[in-house]
């Protein structure tokens, strides 16, 4: 799971300009998110051709965009978030896993079932190792017979410190090198540390002005957009641009075309022809247009859009029931007194958006005065009672099916996904400096450990789990 899908569309739909074709600078630095790259198509069937295809390919063509340095990176599982559990295990529940021990070796040809494959983790890291060590070969290779490589650079981003591939007789100390040397790869003590290569990429800003980031995942828009926020809290990226290369976004179109379908056969034969399309999406455009239609009175409009974001579901905090991305944003400006970065107004917000919802529109909820200074000022308790009664008269309406009602949450799982938002935002602004999930420090970030030390949200519905 990863962001919701419609906030790429309701972007595209505002700022088309921030959508292209065709890249809007020529980025320094390309980095690669690996995790993605491992999935392949049914007839990259042999270890050779996906090294090919999937890597070697994909390099060249980072570097054919103008880029002197690009980072191939991969997951570190010793550092993932515990929160990532849920997401894991819902994956790994819609799949057959492959049975895989830690002390077998890969097989000489690829398994049919790759999806299952990829399930388990301990086939998983022996695949990425064998990539490292294939991409390591194929570019010191091209170092060695290309004159054009001389002056590219490859990093490989796994685990600990990156790798910096070289000819071994380069004498001079790269600036990339240098700073690989220079900087701390440890993580903090109770940090989550560099783990997934969403929070990998922004790293390389620190030596890199224009980057590019080449991924499918919708994480990396509220990443971007909080380590280049011009009034964020990551000083040293201020100045920084960043472009995402993903697949299209496809919004309706006013008026779509209408075509007859003969079977179903035919409508995946149609998508199977159809090739995917990529583009180009500029950050620094959409924090632009952010400013101008995402109205806050309380804190910057581009931090309460990426709490947004995360309040409405990701990878660590779980889908909002009947409420999504569109519902959300049609409210955004009875929310502009509300900080969604902190528990008791996420509370506020949610008691607002149901009561809008399902009691009566374009009212706010009794007991709830809409002033910036009453949010502030109005405790967890307070708001969990307010948010309460709104769920109680929801549950004792006649007008609403018993469908949605046994679908809605309590005000328990519903402060639970407050603390799970307020912790995924940490995440995006501190990255690998983000306090665990388990950590009290900051407070309760509405995660629990099971008898056997894994990690679920807390108030989950069996159902859920």
């Amino acid at each position: 799971m990863t962001i919701n899908s419609d906030f790429f569309k309701i972007i595209k739909e505002g700022c088309p300009n921030a959508f292209s074709e065709h890249l809007p600078f020529k980025p320094d630095i390309v980095f690669i998110d690996g995790q993605v790259k491992l999935m392949k198509a049914a007839q990259v069937d042999s270890w050779g051709l996906f090294f090919e295809i999937q890597f070697f390919k994909t390099v060249e063509k980072c570097f054919a965009l103008g880029a002197s340095t690009v980072v191939l990176a991969f997951d570190d599982y010793t550092h993932v978030p515990a929160s990532k559990n849920m997401t894991q295990v819902k994956r790994s529940k819609q799949k057959i896993v492959l049975e895989f021990a830690q002390t077998s070796t890969l097989p000489v040809n690829m398994p049919e079932d790759w999806p299952g494959a990829m399930a388990n983790r301990t086939f998983k890291v022996k695949v990425i190792s064998k990539i490292l060590q294939a991409v390591a070969v194929w570019f010191k290779n091209k170092l060695a017979s290309d004159v054009a490589y001389r002056e590219r650079n490859l990093v490989l981003d796994y685990a600990g410190v990156p790798q910096l591939i070289q000819l071994e007789q380069a004498e001079k100390v790269h600036p990339i090198k240098h700073f690989i040397n220079e900087h701390d790869w440890l993580p903090k003590n109770n940090r989550v540390g560099r783990g997934e290569c969403d929070i990998k990429a922004f790293v390389w800003m620190h030596v890199s002005k224009l980057l590019c980031i080449v991924s499918t995942d919708g994480d990396y828009l509220p990443l971007a957009l909080l380590q280049t926020n011009e009034n964020g809290e990551c000083a040293y990226v201020r100045d920084r641009r960043v472009v995402l290369y993903r697949m299209t976004t496809q919004i309706p179109l006013a008026t779509p075309a209408k075509r007859k379908i003969s079977s179903s056969n035919e409508s995946a034969q149609i998508a199977k022809r159809t090739p995917r399309k990529y583009e180009y999406v500029d950050i620094a455009s959409i924090e632009s247009w952010l400013r101008t239609v995402f109205p806050s009175k309380v804190t910057d409009p581009v931090r309460q859009f990426c709490a947004l974001v995360a309040l409405c579901g990701c990878d660590f905090v779980r889908n909002l029931p009947r409420l999504g991305p569109r519902t959300l944003w049609k409210l955004r400006h009875i929310l502009l007194h509300i900080d969604l970065r902190e528990v008791s107004q996420i509370m506020s917000a949610l008691s607002i958006a149901y009561s809008d919802l399902y009691i009566m529109k374009n009212t706010m909820p009794a007991g709830i005065s809409n002033s910036a200074e009453w949010f502030k000022n109005t405790s967890e308790q307070e708001m969990f009672a307010i948010f309460d009664q709104v769920a109680a008269r929801i549950q004792r309406s006649s007008n609403i099916s018993p469908r949605i009602k046994q679908q809605l949450w309590q005000a328990d799982t519903a402060m639970a996904h407050a603390r799970n938002t307020v912790w995924t935002m940490h995440y995006w602004m501190l990255l690998d400096n983000c306090p665990d999930p388990h950590a009290t420090e900051l407070g309760d970030f509405g995660y629990v450990r099971d008898e056997r030390g894994r990690t679920h949200f807390a108030y989950q519905k069996t159902s859920e789990a």
